[in-house]
């Protein structure tokens, strides 16, 4: 029986962290907790949370300070099903939030959105190649040769466990009804008289039907 635990996902990810920030960051980035969770954003595939999101357990008479505890760098659970490489890129990604915020530079605005040139100067010097993607700034990222070279040299590149997408119920529709498809980036709406599959040039998602 295959194991079901999250523990060597984690654990893959935790060792893929280390080999980054040794090889990218002279080992200087500060661990974060590395979680994997279900994608509450329609469209992430991954955060850093801007703020020490974890604490260590104290007494409740000892109050812990703001600076204490650990940022946290999370990779949704269902795009675990990636090539490594594509995941890899993510984690990579969320380091140069992580390192952002160790040296006090706000890369991004708009809700986190926003990926502003501060992020892509630092992409650019820590192993990626950040893209203008519309109103998102620089968020489209993609490993540099280096950092290709890098990756390519492990020999497990598959994450053994993802979790699936929530599954749509489908109500019945008459056939002259529309559907109504949403953009899970930019909100952008269209509608179709039958099941459609369209992406958004925007935002290169693919359009959801909104119950």
């Amino acid at each position: 029986m295959q194991n079901s635990s999250l523990k060597p996902v984690i654990e893959k990810l935790e060792s893929l962290f280390s080999a980054l920030n040794n090889r990218f960051y002279n080992g200087e980035l500060q661990k974060p907790v590395i979680t994997v969770s279900p994608d509450t954003t329609k469209g992430a595939y991954g955060w850093c949370t801007s703020w020490k999101a974890w604490k260590l357990a104290k007494d409740e008479s000892e109050e812990a300070k703001e600076d204490e505890g650990y940022f946290e760098i999370n990779i949704c659970a269902e795009y675990l099903s990636r090539p490594f490489e594509q995941v890899a890129e993510t984690l990579l990604h969320e380091m140069v939030h992580l390192y952002n915020l160790q040296i006090g530079v706000q890369d991004t605005s708009r809700n986190g959105t926003y990926h502003n040139k501060k992020f892509k100067e630092a992409a650019e010097q820590h192993g990626l190649i950040a893209e203008a993607s519309g109103k998102y700034g620089f968020t489209n990222t993609k490993l540099n040769e280096e950092a290709e070279q890098f990756i390519g040299q492990y020999s497990e590149k598959k994450f053994e466990l993802f979790r699936k997408p929530i599954p749509k119920i489908k109500g019945k529709t008459s056939k002259q009804s529309s559907r109504k498809y949403v953009c899970p980036g930019c909100g952008c709406i269209i509608r179709a008289t039958k099941e459609v599959h369209v992406i958004c040039a925007d935002c290169n998602l693919e359009f959801e039907e909104e119950e």
